[in-house]
C-alpha cells in the first residue's frame, strides 16, 4: 500500500512534466508527430492517476493528508525552515482541485480535437506550440494545486503567468494587425505575480515558515494575530488581490476588451478552465487566513458581489452570436465573484458548496468554449445545429445545480446580516444569479439563428458531445440528489443533511426562483423572432421588442381596468350633479321662508343688525356659488 501511495503522489506531477517535454521536442522538430497527440495523451493520463487518487483515498481523505517531497531545491543557510521544495499534497481540496482541472482540460481537449476545422485560418507557429503552451499551462496549474508550500506554489504561479503570455502571444496574430495591440495581460499577470511574491514575504517573516501545514493552523495564526494585530489583515489583502487577476474580477475583467481579434479557443480556455481555478485554489487554500479577520471576508463579500454585478452587466450587454468569446469570459468571471462572495460569507460547508459549483461550471465551459470557436467559424449543419440545442440543454440542468447550491450560504448570510449593507449583499448576489441565467438562457435562444453551413467536405463528429454533455447532467443530478457513492467519490463534495430552506427563509427562496424564472422569461421576450442574415430590413432591437409587448400588456390592462374605472367615475358624476341639483332648489326654495323667520326675529329683539348683514352677505355668495 505504501509503495501505491508513492507511486500516485509522484505520477500526479512526473507525467505531466514528462508530456511538455515530448510536446517540446516535437514542436521544435526534434521528434516527428502530431502536436495535439502529447497534451491530449498528458492530460488523459493525469485524468487517469486523478480519478484512481481519488478512488484510492476516498475512505482515508477526511481523517488525514498525504505528502511526498519530490525535489529539494534552493535552501537558504540562514532560514533552513524556507526552503523551495517541490513536492505533491494530497488533501480534500488540492484532490479535489486536482480532478477538476484534469476533467475539464481532457473535455476540452477531446471536443477541440474532434471538432479542429481543418480550414480555420491558423499560423503555422500557431498550429506547433498552441498546444504545447496549453500542456505547460496545465503542469502549472497542477503544480498549484498540488502545492506542499508557499514557496513551491510561487514558482508554479509564475510558470502559469509565463505560459499565459507565451500563449497569447502566439494565438493571437498580431502580425496582421493594423494598430499597436495592448497586451494587458503582461501587466495584470506581472502585479498577480508581485502581489503573490509580497504575500510569502508577509508569510515567511511573520510565520518563520512556508508549509501548509505549520502555517494554516489555528494555533499558529492565533499566535501571529497576538504579536501582531496587522499582520493577518495585511496578508489577506495582498493574497485576495494576487488572486484577483487570476480570477477576472474587475477591474482585470477588461482583459477581454484588451485586443480587436477574437480570442482563440486555447487562450479561453486557459482563463476560464485554469487560470480561474488556481485562483480560487488560492483564496481557497488561505481561507483560515481570510477568515480569521473580520475585515477580510468584507472584502470578499462586497469586491466579490460588486464585481460579479459588474461583469454580468457587462455579458448582458453583449450578443452571444457576435461576441462569444466576451461573453463567456464575462459570465465565468460572474461566476467566480460570486465565488469570492460565498467564502466571504464563511458559511458551514462553504468548501463543498464553492465546489459544487466551480466543478459543475467548469465542465460545463469545457464544453462552451469549443462550441462558440464552431459557431464562429460557420462550420454547421442543421443536424448539427439540433444536436448543439439538446446538449447545450443538458448543460444548463447541470448549471442550474450549480447555481441552486448558492441558495444554503444566501439564506444563511441573511440571518447573519448585521446592518443593511450586508442584507443589501445578499440581494445583490440573487441579482448576479438571474443575470447569470438570463446569460446562458440568452445563449439557447441565439442558437435559433440559421447558422451559415460550410460548404467544406469537412464532418464533424456528435458522439463526444454528446457523451460529455449526459455525463456532466448526470454528475449534477448526482449532487443534487446526493447519491452517496459520488460524495465517497468526490472527496471535497460532502455535503451533510440540510434543512428544507423554505422552511429556514421562505421569502428568500421564493424570490430566488422567481427570479431564475422570469430571468429566462426576459431571455426569450428578448430574443429577435426573426432571423437576421437573411432579413433585408434592418432588425429591431431586443428592447424595442420588449417595449412593445409592454404596450400590448398596457392596452390589455386599459381594456380589462381602466374602462370599467372610467364607467363607474360617469356614474359617480351624474349622481353628484343630481345631488347638487336637489340641494340647490331646496335651498332657494326654503331661503325666503328663512328670511321672513329671521326679520320677524329682530322686530322682537333678538338679533342685531351686524347679524342681518352677515347673514345677508352668505346668503348672496351662496347663490352666486350654485348659479356658477
Amino acid at each position: 500500500m505504501a509503495k501505491t501511495i508513492t507511486l500516485l503522489l509522484q505520477l500526479s506531477l512526473i507525467i505531466p512534466f514528462v508530456m511538455v517535454i515530448v510536446s517540446a521536442l516535437i514542436g521544435l522538430r526534434v521528434l516527428k508527430g502530431n502536436p495535439r497527440w502529447p497534451a491530449l495523451i498528458g492530460v488523459s493520463l493525469t485524468t487517469i492517476v486523478a480519478l484512481t487518487s481519488t478512488l484510492f483515498f476516498r475512505s482515508t481523505i477526511h481523517s488525514q493528508s498525504y505528502s511526498q517531497t519530490l525535489l529539494h531545491w534552493l535552501t537558504l543557510s540562514d532560514h533552513p525552515e524556507v526552503a523551495l521544495q517541490i513536492g505533491v499534497l494530497f488533501d480534500p481540496l488540492s484532490l479535489s482541485f486536482f480532478m477538476l482541472i484534469s476533467l475539464v482540460s481532457l473535455f476540452y481537449l477531446v471536443l477541440n480535437s474532434t471538432w479542429s476545422v481543418p480550414f480555420a485560418s491558423t499560423s503555422h507557429s500557431s498550429s506547433r506550440f498552441t498546444s504545447l503552451l496549453f500542456l505547460m499551462c496545465f503542469f502549472a496549474t497542477s503544480g498549484i494545486v498540488l502545492s506542499t508550500n508557499f514557496l513551491q506554489l510561487l514558482f508554479f504561479w509564475f510558470c502559469l503567468s509565463m505560459s499565459m503570455n507565451l500563449l497569447h502571444e502566439v494565438t493571437l496574430n498580431f502580425d496582421t494587425l493594423s494598430e499597436q495591440p495592448r497586451r494587458q495581460w503582461w501587466g495584470w499577470n506581472a502585479f498577480s505575480d508581485g502581489m503573490l511574491l509580497l504575500a510569502v514575504f508577509l508569510i515567511a517573516d511573520n510565520f518563520k515558515t512556508v508549509s501548509y501545514l505549520q502555517c494554516l493552523h489555528p494555533s499558529a495564526i492565533q499566535a501571529v494575530h497576538i504579536k501582531n494585530s496587522a499582520a493577518l489583515p495585511g496578508i489577506g489583502v495582498v493574497l485576495f488581490f494576487a488572486a484577483l487577476p487570476r480570477l477576472g474580477l474587475f477591474p482585470a475583467s477588461t482583459l477581454v476588451l484588451s485586443n480587436e481579434r477574437p480570442w482563440s479557443s486555447s487562450s479561453l480556455a486557459v482563463l476560464n478552465l485554469l487560470a480561474l481555478p488556481a485562483g480560487l485554489f488560492l483564496l481557497l487554500r488561505c481561507s483560515p487566513i481570510l477568515q480569521a479577520d473580520e475585515a477580510n471576508q468584507r472584502l470578499l463579500i462586497q469586491v466579490g458581489s460588486a464585481s460579479a454585478f459588474l461583469t454580468m452587466f457587462s455579458a448582458m450587454s453583449l450578443s452571444p452570436r457576435q461576441y462569444g468569446d466576451r461573453f463567456l469570459c464575462w459570465i465565468s468571471t460572474t461566476l467566480g465573484g460570486m465565488g469570492v462572495a460565498i467564502l466571504g460569507i464563511n458559511a458551514p460547508h462553504s468548501l463543498s458548496l464553492v465546489l459544487t459549483m466551480i466543478l459543475l461550471d467548469g465542465c460545463v465551459f469545457s464544453v462552451l468554449i469549443p462550441m462558440i470557436c464552431l459557431l464562429r467559424a460557420n462550420a454547421l449543419s442543421a443536424h448539427s445545429l439540433t444536436a448543439f440545442k439538446i446538449c447545450y440543454l443538458l448543460l444548463m440542468v447541470a448549471e442550474l445545480i450549480g447555481l441552486g447550491s448558492l441558495l444554503d450560504p444566501l439564506i444563511l448570510a441573511r440571518s447573519m446580516a448585521s446592518d443593511t449593507r450586508a442584507e443589501l449583499m445578499v440581494w445583490l448576489m440573487i441579482l448576479n444569479i438571474a443575470g447569470t441565467t438570463f446569460g446562458f438562457a440568452r445563449f439557447y435562444f441565439s442558437l435559433n439563428f440559421k447558422w451559415t453551413s460550410s460548404t467544406s467536405s469537412w464532418k464533424m463528429s456528435l458522439l463526444p458531445l454528446w457523451g460529455i454533455s449526459l455525463l456532466i447532467s448526470l454528475t449534477g443530478i448526482f449532487l443534487l440528489l446526493s447519491v452517496p457513492f459520488f460524495q465517497q467519490v468526490w472527496p471535497g463534495l460532502t455535503r451533510q443533511g440540510m434543512e428544507n430552506p423554505f422552511e429556514r427563509d421562505w421569502f428568500l427562496c421564493s424570490v430566488f426562483c422567481m427570479a431564475i424564472i422570469l430571468s429566462m422569461v426576459l431571455a426569450w421576450m428578448c430574443a429577435p423572432k426573426t432571423d437576421v442574415s437573411t432579413s433585408t430590413e434592418k432588425p429591431k432591437s431586443a428592447f424595442i421588442n420588449l417595449g412593445q409587448s409592454h404596450f400590448y400588456s398596457l392596452r390589455i390592462l386599459n381594456q380589462t381596468l381602466i374602462n370599467p374605472l372610467h364607467v363607474i367615475a360617469k356614474m359617480m358624476f351624474l349622481l353628484d350633479g343630481w345631488i347638487l341639483n336637489r340641494f340647490s332648489r331646496a335651498s332657494l326654495e326654503k331661503t325666503p321662508r328663512y328670511w321672513g323667520h329671521i326679520l320677524h326675529q329682530m322686530q322682537n329683539g333678538q338679533f342685531a343688525f351686524q347679524t342681518l348683514v352677515l347673514l345677508f352677505t352668505l346668503s348672496i355668495l351662496m347663490i352666486v356659488i350654485l348659479i356658477l
